[in-house]
């Protein structure tokens, strides 16, 4: 499961593209004769987004609500600069959709309105790492422009679509009554090869070309080289250069994407107790095959780039491909602007956009842990554990009566959950099951807390959240997780932990089964089956899973204050 970009790929993004504002942004007069509106500007920009409607999008501009677009820009892009009109159009809740045009008072505002939008991409992209991951790689992807007075801000579909609309706008180079004629779409993975070819200048040089007009080639060079097995793959052309470079580009097409379907899942009794049954939607293993070859070329990326040494020009090149994934096709891209190439890709192949695999997890690692991330807690969020003692101490006694409402509201809820899903003579790892079970597939994420303009309530970082709203950040969903165990008789533990390379405050749990640890984090698989309606167990990707598994997957946490999960036997002994 991909769960964020590469940092070091998006820090590298953001320092390319402020160059990029600052070597060579246009002057005032770079702007077309028309005098665009920022409002004009912004619905151009979604006109080529690829976003085909406006379900779920909110659209402002300070003409007509100033003073929320003076919070807006405050709260969320931290700018203060003068500025003199702008106007947002974005999503709220799951999606991190975004486009935002500013005009400020002179060309230097612009180029410092277009850092300050550049620190917002890689906030954002914090946002949803782990939550959203689809998400979260559309961040990453964005795109800022900055020409003269004007600063822009792309987190669409197609971001390279619409910045270049808008700078045709402001350039003069786009007619509104004379339409654009519309890319040649390349539907086959040869084609697609030698776009790629083509598009870095390769034609000339001394390349291998593999694909099926010699599938025994083929076949033994994905083999040998990046260890994919016949059955792992079912179309793919290879273009690697013999001549001296590392250019090597590689392009599989999966007919139908990833696309899984499983709607829900209901305990329901079976001959051996509670069972998971699958309601609604269907499933194939796409997805599965697609990750599996997105492991395999990173891993051969990675084998390469250890080949030379650190300094050379192969290394830093090898050190800054990767591999995409977009609609059908998972590419790889050892090349000079891999980048670039991955939105020219994806507009060539009609995917609309592109998302990446993390090769690299984390840029400072702990001294006594080098093999995972650096914690120091982030602190934006209240991360202190509500305390449940009132509540359990009811629970042993069997009498409620004393509990304050807000409490007796949680206890009663939490009564009903365990009176549905446990049965007499169930074991510790049964119990665990059905509770992480109803957690996952009973209790919403709070996407307020994806938005910088509204305050999330205290109930969803708490049991009230997940029990009785069935609506909860991560902290809501591990104390609800926490207190079922408690109350089911479960050793349990909350940890307060962090995510996205310690930028972003998270919360999740540890269980203790036959002496044992383990980790689960029912937020992230609750967000599976919420975006993407996977919630069986067989879905989970953090369910009883070892410390060495959470750290590769973006958690930190305080590592020597905390138990160590190093069984991989799922919980099941």
């Amino acid at each position: 499961m991909k769960r964020m970009a590469s940092l070091l790929l998006a820090a590298a993004l953001l320092l390319g593209l402020l160059s990029a504002c600052q070597e060579s942004a246009p002057s005032s007069s770079a702007v077309s004769a028309k005098e665009w509106t920022v409002s004009e500007l912004t619905e151009l920009a979604f006109d080529y987004s690829g976003r085909e409607d406006r379900d779920g999008l909110e659209g402002v501009n300070a003409e007509t609500d100033r003073e929320w677009m003076t919070a807006y820009l405050e709260n969320a892009y931290g700018l203060e600069e003068p500025w003199e009109d702008a106007a947002v159009v974005r999503a709220t809740g799951a999606s991190a959709f975004e486009i935002a045009v500013l005009r400020m008072e002179d060309d230097s505002a612009a180029v410092r309105a277009a850092t300050a939008l550049m620190s917002y991409i890689y906030s954002r992209q914090g946002d949803f790492a782990g939550y959203a991951p689809a998400e979260a790689d559309m961040v990453a992807n964005g795109s800022i422009m900055q020409n003269g007075p004007f600063a822009a801000l792309f987190i669409c579909q197609d971001p390279e679509g619409a910045y270049q609309i808008v700078e045709a706008a402001l350039s003069g180079k786009y007619d509104p009554d004379q339409p654009e004629p519309s890319s040649e779409i390349i539907d086959d993975v040869k084609g697609l090869r030698d776009f790629l070819v083509t598009d870095q200048g390769m034609e000339d040089a001394e390349l291998e070309k593999l694909d099926d007009g010699d599938s025994d080639a083929l076949s033994v060079y994905l083999e040998e080289a990046y260890g994919l097995s016949r059955d792992q793959w079912e179309e793919c052309a290879v273009a690697r250069d013999l001549g001296g470079s590392t250019f090597e580009v590689a392009v599989f097409r999966f007919p139908g994407g990833s696309s899984e379907g499983i709607a829900s899942v209901e305990l329901q009794p079976g001959e051996d107790g509670l069972v998971e049954v699958p309601v609604g939607g269907g499933s194939d293993d796409n997805w599965e095959k697609i990750s599996n070859v997105e492991n395999c070329l990173n891993d051969y990326l990675d084998a390469k780039e250890a080949q030379f040494d650190s300094n050379t020009e192969q290394a830093k090149l090898l050190h800054r491909s990767f591999t995409i994934t977009a609609g059908e096709y998972v590419v790889m891209l050892a090349c000079l602007d891999a980048e670039g190439l991955a939105g020219r890709f994806a507009k060539a192949s009609g995917s609309g956009g592109y998302g990446w695999m993390n090769r690299y997890r984390y840029l400072d690692t702990d001294p006594d842990y080098p093999d995972r991330c650096l914690f120091t807690q982030p602190n934006k969020d209240d991360m202190s554990i509500y305390d449940t003692s009132a509540i359990l101490a009811a629970w042993e006694k069997g009498d409620p009566a004393g509990l304050s409402k807000y409490d007796r509201d949680i206890y009663d809820q939490a009564k009903k959950v365990l009176d549905q899903i446990l049965e007499n003579g169930m074991s510790d790892y049964e119990k665990e099951l059905a509770v992480y079970s109803w957690v996952v597939n009973n209790v919403d994420y709070d996407w307020t807390h994806q938005d910088r303009m509204k305050e999330t309530p205290r109930e969803s970082f708490t049991p009230y959240g997940g029990l009785v709203n069935h609506t909860a950040v991560c902290l809501g969903y591990a104390t609800t997780f926490q207190l079922l165990m408690d109350m089911a008789g479960v050793e349990c533990i909350t940890v307060a932990g962090a995510a996205f390379s310690s930028q972003e405050d998270h919360g999740w749990n540890m269980v203790r089964l036959n002496g044992e640890w383990y980790c689960v984090d029912a937020t992230w698989d609750a967000n599976v089956r919420e975006l993407e309606g996977r919630g069986r167990p067989e879905d989970w990707d953090f369910f009883n899973v070892t410390s060495d598994d959470m750290a590769a997957s973006d958690h930190q946490w305080d590592y020597a204050n905390t138990p160590e999960a190093t069984v991989a036997d799922g919980g099941r002994g």
